[in-house]
């Protein structure tokens, strides 16, 4: 059953108005007013479009973001990267909605705006409760909360509730959904906002069914239903159809169930609602499960999976789990194990043993700061009762004292022409030591630069060697792009007998922490081969491993590196690999190949199992690729997405043919252009080898 979570945007209430509404707010965006009243139309536009044209309002909030970065205006500039945000939600792409609201949150609170902030932070809590991150969702809607009660808004306080009622729903603890969800209902009904209450109404639905009161559940349903339709509200729609089904399963009416579920998935198709196509073709597969239907139950579940973003937990988990009962079902028992390791482990960290402690512990802190707040207020009021008994009083001194202040202000005057000439000597020294104090923070600024560029002289001298490279591989490039002045990615190379060593490896952080992070890995990996005389791949991982868990991992530290560490036995050129969550990428005729890798990092993880030490079966004259997550997480292009993995496997196959060094040209031209205006997120390193 999809979920309503409120993310604070207007919804139109007819197709004709809508319609004239877009080419009214196109024409005021076109003509020559003020910059601000195009925004205003751009940002209305957006707000239009999203129950329409999702792809379009996206242009169009970049439309208004780019203008209000042209005129600086900071305010609109933080609407721009909300704007952005809601449109990336709305197309199901999460990480890219939660970096542009935090984009606008920072800004927001720069200028001190709290409405906006509590606004900012409630869709912040939406993206993390789609993610799974229960913990971070519920301490974003209770501080959002907190601002919406502080300002007495209504309408938000009880979508607030709302919200807060729909996490409890996903931790199963139906009393305190309730309690949350009747809160927001009352106000709603109140304040005659049908449309709200209907979606309350959707959402209280569920849970009375969780509590076993079908009854109730039914009618929560149908009081929701018409007013969607109402209101046009297709995917609303959708919604109660799905909620409806699963009550009519727990009926075992399952052929009613599956006409429901799959009313709800094509006004999703139609609707273009990426997080309801997943969740309502994961409905069907259960339902065509159950009626032993597997070949059809096995593509929609595929199906799912193949369209949900790797941070969607809530439904990787629902999909993992039952495409481990399809291949369960159909005797294929390696498979089912395969699906049914993956929902326990992302089931693990999605639901940890801390979650109901750090959840408990959050409302306890909400609810104290909330009485506090209203003793604060209590105390005012009594406050403001002793200012009026007192007001009387200062009336009758009033003259007493204006009197005195007149003939103090006469002596004073004369003082004054006196002490005038003592001051402006004191402005004057002041002055000039507040010059004094720029000029030593001027000094102190340059110091610390100048410190931070030595670092990176020092690190620079510790990566892989120009020379070293050159005498052992056939022919190479290393495209190298730290995000600040010093990087937590590194490449590091080294030569013992006839082997010869070559690494492409991601610390832990970037700038000056990351690059100490580096130091640090590349001692450890030059201490395991040079003094420990460890020579496997997989081997020199475990001790790497070994020691920074032994130097690093106190207070439950995590640091370490993912990386690929590469061993070239220069008289039999064979070459053996460990590989540490990357995976290296060969290019042989012009198909590419991911190699093989361990889903761990070097250093203190869930999991500690031995590293593999891989043997690269390759051909003279193929092409390895090794690199680290930096290029292909960079937002940017036309609508502010990641770059992505198949995009960079693309881009590499496209130009294999090229020379080395015309291969990193390319490399960096595409990065740069894709990058565009937006900021670098991470550390980039690629290398490129002929072997």
């Amino acid at each position: 059953m999809k979920n309503w979570i409120y993310i604070f945007i207007s919804l139109p209430l007819l197709v004709l108005s809508q319609t004239r509404e877009i080419d009214s707010l196109q024409k005021i965006v076109r003509s020559n007013v003020k910059d601000t009243i195009k925004l205003q139309a751009l940002t209305d536009l957006n707000w239009t479009l999203l129950n329409g044209n999702i792809e379009r309002s996206k242009e169009v909030a970049f439309q208004e973001l780019t203008l209000a970065t042209k005129i600086n205006n900071q305010t609109w500039i933080a609407q721009g990267f909300n704007d952005i945000g809601i449109s990336c939600y709305k197309l199901g792409m999460l990480d890219s909605a939660l970096w542009y609201y935090n984009k606008s949150l920072i800004i927001r609170k720069k200028l001190g705006v709290k409405l906006a902030i509590g606004s900012s932070l409630s869709k912040i809590g939406l993206i993390y409760f789609e993610l799974a991150e229960f913990n971070d969702a519920l301490k974003n809607q209770l501080n959002a909360l907190r601002i919406f009660e502080e300002y007495d808004d209504n309408n938000k306080v009880a979508m607030t509730y709302n919200n807060i009622s729909q996490i409890y729903y996903k931790l199963k603890q139906p009393l305190k959904e309730v309690e949350y969800g009747e809160k927001a209902l009352a106000i709603q009904l109140r304040n005659n906002n049908d449309y709200q209450a209907a979606e309350v109404y959707g959402n209280l639905a569920n849970t009375y069914r969780q509590m076993g009161n079908s009854k109730k559940s039914v009618e929560y349903f149908n009081k929701a239903l018409p007013v969607f339709i109402q209101y046009g509200d297709r995917i609303g729609e959708a919604s109660i159809y799905s909620g409806l089904a699963i009550n009519l399963r727990l009926d075992f009416k399952d052929l009613e169930a599956l006409d429901l579920y799959k009313k709800a998935y094509n006004i999703s198709l139609e609707e273009k609602d990426k997080l309801g196509i997943e969740l309502y073709g994961h409905n069907i597969s259960c339902v065509l499960t159950d009626l032993k239907r597997f070949p059809e139950a096995l593509a929609y579940s595929l199906a799912s999976l193949n369209s949900t973003e790797k941070n969607n937990k809530n439904q990787l988990l629902l999909t993992y789990r039952q495409l481990a009962t399809i291949y369960a079902y159909t005797n294929k028992g390696t498979e089912a194990d395969y699906y049914l390791t993956k929902f326990s482990d992302l089931k693990d960290s999605v639901y940890s043993k801390n979650t109901g402690i750090q959840i408990a512990e959050m409302e306890t802190k909400y609810d104290v700061e909330k009485k506090d707040l209203q003793l604060l207020a209590k105390n005012k009021e009594i406050e403001k009762e002793k200012a009026q008994r007192n007001l009387i009083v200062a009336a009758l001194i009033f003259f007493v004292i204006i009197t005195s202040i007149a003939i103090w202000a006469f002596i004073q005057k004369r003082k004054n022409s006196n002490l005038l000439q003592v001051k402006n000597g004191q402005l004057e020294n002041a002055n000039k030591e507040i010059s004094h104090q720029q000029e030593e923070l001027t000094e102190k600024q340059k110091e610390i630069v100048d410190s931070i560029n030595y670092a990176q002289k020092i690190q620079n001298a510790l990566l892989a060697s120009k020379g070293l490279l050159v005498a052992n591989l056939k022919d190479h490039f290393i495209l190298f792009k730290p995000k600040d002045i010093v990087s937590g990615d590194f490449t590091w190379s080294t030569k013992k007998d006839n082997l010869f060593y070559l690494a492409c490896c991601d610390s832990t952080g970037h700038g000056v922490p990351g690059a100490f992070m580096s130091l640090l890995n590349i001692g450890f990996l030059s201490e395991a081969i040079k003094e420990r005389n460890i020579l496997e791949p997989g081997k020199i991982f475990d001790y790497v491993r070994g020691r920074l868990i032994e130097t690093i991992g106190g207070d439950d530290q995590k640091d370490g590196f993912d990386g690929i560490l590469m061993c070239l036995d220069l008289n039999t050129k064979t070459i053996t690999y460990a590989a540490a969550n990357n995976s290296p990428l060969l290019i042989n005729n012009k198909e590419a190949t991911y190699l093989k890798c361990d889903k761990m990092p070097v250093g203190d993880g869930i999991k500690k199992d031995s590293f593999t030490s891989f043997k690269l079966d390759y051909q003279t004259n193929d092409t390895l690729y090794l690199f680290t997550d930096g290029y292909p997480d960079q937002f940017g292009g036309p609508k502010g997405k990641k770059f992505k993995y198949k995009p960079l496997e693309d881009l590499l196959l496209q130009n294999v043919s090229l020379s080395l060094e015309a291969q990193k040209e390319k490399l960096n031209t595409c990065f740069e252009a894709w990058k565009g205006n937006l900021e670098q997120v991470d550390d980039v390193c690629i290398i490129g080898i002929t072997l």
